[in-house]
């Protein structure tokens, strides 16, 4: 069997970064998509040094002909795309939806929900022609509950509505869709987000039962396990990794 490809955006930094080391660890494969070409650099020079095979590229995941290209290099460089996680993504101000300007507005829809879109067709239509392949989007706790910060709640509850439309057309064509919503997470913008938006961060976190923010790794670890064939009939879930914050 030929080695396993798995392309992952946003992965500079953050539950990018360290889904990226868990996919290598796996034995995939990486192709890693950011916008930020030095952190993008930086994963990949990671994951060569541990011994795995690794292409960066710098995308703007809300542009239909970079996204595109990107996914027609990568069957090009590695033949196959078998996973993809789709987890790049931007927040805007805490303020409520009357106060929220326009260009925030525009800016936080066309990454999350327009850019995630994006990925998912081109993504979709790799893995159709190949006969399978596994896509996991990164939505949140706000994308299957509510938050003050509304286009970033909007367009996380827009990732839980993609995923499950296109697990729903795509359940007997062999690719799998699903989501992972994660709760407080101490990497990328989790805890700096909520330092800087939030009138009480500790309060915050207490709101979980497990009473500590989550890890990137354990994030990492839990789209990895849903591209995996352990996880063959889940399709359509979405998955919360938030410390049982959902179960209040």
């Amino acid at each position: 069997m030929s080695a396993l490809t798995a392309l992952v955006t946003g992965g500079g930094g953050g539950i990018g970064h360290a889904t990226c080391l868990e996919f290598a660890k796996a034995g995939y494969r990486v192709a890693v998509c950011d916008s930020n070409a030095e952190a993008a650099d930086r994963t990949v020079a990671e994951l060569r040094e541990a011994g795995a095979e690794a292409q960066a590229y710098i995308v703007d995941i809300a542009c239909r002909e970079q996204v595109h290209e990107m996914i027609g290099d990568v069957r090009r460089r590695f033949g196959r795309i078998d996973a993809a996680f789709n987890n790049a993504g931007v927040s805007a101000k805490r303020v409520p939806l009357a106060e929220v300007c326009e260009d925030d507005w525009d800016r936080v829809l066309s990454t999350n929900l327009t850019g995630t879109f994006l990925c998912m067709k081109y993504e979709i239509l790799a893995m159709l022609e190949q006969g399978g392949g596994c896509i996991v989007n990164n939505s949140s706790i706000f994308g299957v509950g509510g938050g003050i910060n509304s286009p970033y709640t909007a367009t996380k509850h827009g990732i839980c509505g993609l995923t499950k439309s296109a697990a729903m057309s795509y359940a007997e064509r062999n690719v799998r869709i699903n989501a992972v919503c994660p709760g407080l997470i101490e990497a990328g913008m989790g805890l700096k987000v909520l330092a800087r938006n939030h009138p009480d961060p500790k309060a915050f976190i207490a709101g979980a039962p497990i009473n500590r923010p989550g890890s990137a790794q354990e994030v990492a670890k839990a789209v990895v396990w849903l591209c995996s064939e352990s996880a063959s009939f889940v399709h359509g879930h979405m998955l919360a990794v938030d410390g049982g914050y959902g179960a209040r």
